[in-house]
């Protein structure tokens, strides 16, 4: 068995310019195909240097026809693989750019192209039947092409064989626990396609900050009760709260590949992520807040007809009731009036018994009303029994609106946007005394149900609040003020309790 060296031929077509990395497991070379006029190809060599056992190649080749099976424009697919000498190797079209094992930082739309295109390679891989997993994204593993598309490598080769070539080799296996998901830790560890979104998940960490979170130690820092961490400015919360989705320590809370995709495309179209859904400054739940439309309509119209149906009473119902008061208290003065000197009149038996002929009209006792003399008998003018109750008709009623008092506290704002007994327009109203707590950048960051729920804007954090079912207080765990604006708040932590 000869041994690859630059500008040695391998496979009797191969000529061998430069080797890109080594290692008894597997040897990169940067190489020509002459059945191909001498295009460039990267060969990957494994185990060049030992003999490997008839079994370990069986499944070798079992794994590479699988591979070949696999058909999308953003898998880095090998186009041929071979067995020369006892040595496995296959081809793939070179690469004319690079990996992004140091690409870091990345502008947040080459972030989101990079989740749109190798997000949609994942979703591929995860719904084949039976599933597919990656098993060993990174960023070495995600390369770069001559049209700055991204492309996922495929790996090399299973978790068994990895395991047996390691075997076979003498050399210990390294895990890669930079990008191992919490699970992979526990009683039953198993790759999953939640296994390959906490990959990805950090993997885009790394890209944005340029570290690897948790100094390197993965979901085993999760295991052990460590905070999924946040990307800061200039990077937007949302793109934030998508990564740290991602590192959620549960596989089932984990976004799919497909979500993602659709995420990262929403930004492509619009040039910015959803403000609402999973990831966004709003929530789901804030969605039907916001699209409450008819709320305030529905107030201006009902305002409007009350207002026209009190104009209507007073305009035409009033009017006769206050002509009626006014006969009335004529009526019921007439027998105490001494001015009347009608004999036919005074000396009838009705007029002394305090009644009214059916002769006398309304509006001949209406005119005959200025010729009394209430100067003659002041005590009787003034006499309570001289008018009746109903002339001066009282106001309408108007229905007591319940009073709700306004909090002062911070605390207390927060807990009372929770209340849903006060209306919403009255809690919408305490946005501007809440906001006079915090400085301009703000942040707040919420946990609910023991888990994060994502870092906020005190303006989005109030629309959550208004629109949420789900809790029922609120607990401020911790505050820091801004060192350049006295008493203004720069972040704060809270803890929204669930309802029971």
């Amino acid at each position: 068995m000869s041994i690859p060296e630059t500008n040695g031929i391998f496979a009797a077509h191969y000529l061998l310019k430069e080797q890109l990395s080594s290692g008894r497991i597997e040897e990169v070379w940067k190489a020509e195909d002459w059945t191909a006029e001498g295009a460039p190809v990267t060969l990957r060599l494994y185990a060049p240097h030992i003999r490997l056992d008839h079994h370990s190649l069986e499944l070798l080749q079992r794994e590479q026809e699988e591979r070949a099976s696999l058909q999308h424009p953003h898998l880095l697919i090998p186009s041929h693989f071979g067995v020369h000498q006892g040595i496995p190797f296959d081809a793939a079209p070179l690469q004319t750019q690079h990996t992004l094992s140091q690409a870091a930082p990345l502008p947040e739309r080459e972030v989101a192209r990079l989740i749109y295109q190798v997000g949609s390679a994942l979703e591929y891989l995860h719904t084949r039947q039976p599933a597919l997993p990656h098993r060993q994204i990174n960023p070495a593993n995600i390369m770069v092409d001559a049209q700055g598309n991204y492309l996922l490598a495929v790996p090399a080769f299973s978790s068994q064989l990895r395991t047996l070539l390691h075997r076979a080799t003498g050399t210990p296996l390294a895990q890669g626990t930079a990008y191992a998901a919490p699970e992979m830790f526990g009683p039953h560890p198993k790759h999953s396609a939640a296994s390959d979104i906490f990959a990805l998940g950090v993997s885009l960490y790394e890209l944005c900050t340029g570290e690897t979170p948790w100094l390197g130690n993965g979901g085993l820092s999760l295991s052990q009760g460590a905070e999924i961490p946040i990307i800061s400015a200039p990077y937007s919360r949302i793109l934030s709260n998508l990564v740290r989705a991602c590192l959620h320590p549960d596989p089932e809370k984990r976004p799919t590949a497909k979500v993602l995709v659709e995420e990262a495309n929403y930004f492509l179209e619009h040039g910015d992520w959803k403000s609402y859904g999973t990831f966004g400054n709003v929530t789901a739940e804030s969605i039907v807040y916001k699209q409450r439309t008819w709320l305030w309509p529905t107030i201006l119209f009902l305002l409007l007809i009350t207002a026209l149906g009190a104009a209507y009473y007073f305009l035409v119902w009033n009017k006769p009731g206050k002509d009626l008061a006014a006969d009335t208290d004529v009526t019921t003065s007439l027998p105490v009036m001494p001015a009347i000197t009608d004999s036919s009149v005074a000396d009838s038996t009705p007029a002394a018994a305090g009644s009214i002929p059916k002769e006398v009209r309304p509006d001949t006792l209406t005119r005959r009303q200025p010729s009394q003399q209430p100067q003659t008998n002041p005590p009787q003018a003034s006499s309570p029994k001289t008018r009746a109750p109903s002339a001066i008709k009282p106001a309408p009623s108007r229905p007591v609106r319940p009073a709700y008092p306004q909090p002062t506290s911070l605390e207390g704002y927060l807990n009372g946007l929770l209340n849903q007994e006060i209306p919403l327009e009255v809690r919408d109203r305490w946005r501007t005394p809440i906001k006079k707590y915090f400085s301009p950048d703000a942040i707040i960051y919420a946990r609910m149900h023991d888990a994060p729920l994502g870092s906020f804007g005190v303006g989005e954090f109030i629309d959550i609040l208004l629109s949420t079912e789900e809790g029922n207080s609120i607990v401020i765990d911790k505050i820091i003020y801004d060192p350049e604006e006295e008493g203004a708040i720069d972040e704060i932590n809270v803890s929204i309790m669930a309802t029971q």
